[in-house]
């Protein structure tokens, strides 16, 4: 009930603002990376708050943060050393010379 209420209030105030999914990913991005403004941070949540697809877009573009700090972190699983054995390496070296 809530929700449809503030959908219905939400809606209006976004055509009003003109705040559109072009506008708002950039600033989504940037929020994850420094400081914004409060009118592009408050235009950002007012969006957010009524778009699921942008919403999505935010877990993901967090999901793809954490991961790269963790694979810049010396200490993270991450990093293991991963290295074929060299059985495996002349395997795999067999097999892309029969697909030539």
């Amino acid at each position: 009930m809530l929700k449809v209420f503030l959908s219905k209030l939400m809606n209006p105030l976004m055509q009003l603002m003109h705040i559109t999914c072009k506008d708002t990913s950039p600033v989504i991005s940037e929020m994850l990376d420094q400081p914004v403004s409060s009118a592009k941070y408050w235009r950002a949540r007012i969006h957010l708050a009524m778009c699921s697809v942008c919403r999505y877009y935010k877990t993901q573009l967090e999901i793809l943060t954490r991961v790269t700090h963790e694979l810049a972190d010396e200490d993270s699983p991450a990093k293991m050393d991963v290295s074929l054995s060299p059985e495996s390496k002349a395997q795999l070296k067999k097999v892309l010379k029969s697909q030539q």
